[in-house]
């Protein structure tokens, strides 16, 4: 099975450490989250793994042979259509050529009562589309382009409960086909009832966790956000 691995990964901003001997993996089919508050080092790690940034020290081992990233800002042309950014991006991003045809095939098998308002988006103005359509259009391209593991930061952020739901019945679909899925995001019940696992970012760490009772249990709370608040407020100790 492929797997993509993050071993012991140190980065730091001038003398102030982020990451510290941060951990983890995503295997095939795998929809893993990761946790984590403003500041505590999800965008660097994603910088990192796309080799935008240089870690200190650590080693990635990537078994997939085609990986997608979507950040967390998107800029589109104001004058064009989606539908003219969508062969845009495809053809930079794609490794064979993509329709719209092709990309409704697969929602409609993943999420069919999206395939009307994906129509729509596809026709109007990006000057004229909302923050969140913009980026549920973005995020479901990309995942309709048979990559077999992509990334994707905070890709619910700025969406309406509608759409996320769409995105996370999207996200299972393109899995069960065996695509790898890494998603950062800040909302803890998203994660923990969409993702197989997941990794809290505390003490500079990736700690992992196989659901949300367990998070719970590891912070002696009764809430997955009480649990949060103490893996952020958790002491850091250094040797």
């Amino acid at each position: 099975m492929k797997k993509f691995t993050a071993q012991s990964i140190d980065f730091s901003y001038t003398d102030t450490p982020l990451l510290t001997q941060a951990s983890l993996e995503v295997a095939q089919g795998d929809i893993v989250g990761i946790l984590g508050p403003n500041g505590s080092g999800k965008t660097t790690f994603f910088d990192i793994v796309c080799e935008l940034k240089k870690a200190k020290s650590g080693s990635i081992k990537n078994d997939f042979s085609h990986f997608l990233y979507l950040s967390q800002i998107i800029s589109t042309p104001p004058p064009l259509r989606m539908r003219d950014i969508f062969k845009m991006v495809t053809a930079l991003s794609s490794s064979e050529p993509m329709t719209q045809d092709k990309t409704l095939k697969k929602l409609s098998a993943w999420s069919p009562a999206i395939v009307d308002r994906y129509q729509d988006i596809w026709n109007k103005k990006s000057s004229l589309c909302s923050y969140g359509e913009t980026r549920w259009l973005f995020t479901l391209s990309l995942l309709s382009m048979s990559a077999d593991f992509v990334i994707l930061d905070e890709p619910t952020a700025g969406v309406d409960p509608e759409f996320r739901r769409y995105i996370w019945q999207c996200l299972r679909g393109a899995a069960s086909e065996g695509t790898a899925i890494l998603v950062s995001s800040h909302n803890v019940d998203e994660v923990i009832n969409h993702c197989d696992y997941f990794y809290m970012i505390s003490q500079k760490r990736f700690n992992r966790f196989a659901n949300g009772s367990e998070f719970m249990h590891r912070y002696g709370v009764k809430t997955v956000d009480d649990a949060f608040i103490r893996a952020v407020t958790e002491p850091v100790f250094t040797a």
